[in-house]
């Protein structure tokens, strides 16, 4: 593969690649996946940090693909429930339930321990690696929400599960709900990445080319 050309989107999940492609959509890079490769097993998310777990991510996979590599990784933010509930393991902590159950479990566990601060935003780290060096990395948040009381039932319920509970009280939607405009107005943390990104890879590809 071209090592400066073509990047590898670090990411088995499907929303995950959608994300990445979307940053990097109109570009002139040729977009890969693990399923490109040999090895399709990610590393362990073990960075301590949503910005320490993209880098490592980024790292592996640049090495794997033995060229470039982008990884993200992000949560849902409770300031209230600090102690309660961590960002870091907004998919982890009901992994062991189907996805389409993990919006009442996390109000569940918000009533469970009367929490009645309820705002919280979203966090997305991103890292760029180049066979295994650290080039780039940004950390973005979303604009405040807060957790709803009820489920949404006519949200969708997808891999990103939070879009059911997730609700902006100046727009009067949840999160699943918003168009891309009311999205890119928010602003919405993959908005202000995505601005980021084009202007790194702008400069990156003139040096690199």
């Amino acid at each position: 593969m071209n090592s400066f050309f073509s990047i590898l989107l670090g990411t088995s999940n499907t929303e995950k690649l959608q994300a990445l492609s979307l940053l990097l959509h109109g570009l002139p890079l040729n977009l890969l996946s693990p399923e490109d490769l040999e090895s399709r097993v990610g590393p362990d998310e073990n960075g301590g940090t949503h910005h320490g777990n993209a880098s490592l991510k980024a790292q592996y996979w640049s090495i794997q693909c033995d060229g470039l590599a982008i990884a993200s990784d992000g949560g849902l933010v409770i300031p209230s429930a600090f102690g309660t509930w961590s960002s870091l393991y907004t998919n982890r902590t009901f992994a062991d339930i189907k996805a389409k159950e993990r919006p009442s479990a996390l109000l569940e566990l918000l009533d469970r321990y009367q929490i009645t601060d309820r705002r919280a935003f979203w966090i997305e780290a991103v890292a760029i690696a180049l066979k295994g060096d650290l080039v780039a990395t940004w950390v973005a948040r979303s604009s405040m929400g807060e957790i709803a009381h009820t489920v949404n039932e006519q949200v969708p319920v997808s891999g990103f599960w939070v879009n059911t509970v997730w609700y902006f009280s100046d727009l009067g939607k949840y999160y699943g709900s918003l168009s891309s405009e009311e999205i890119a107005i928010s602003p919405d943390h993959w908005s202000v990445l995505h601005s980021e990104v084009r202007v790194f890879f702008e400069k990156y590809l003139i040096n690199m080319g």
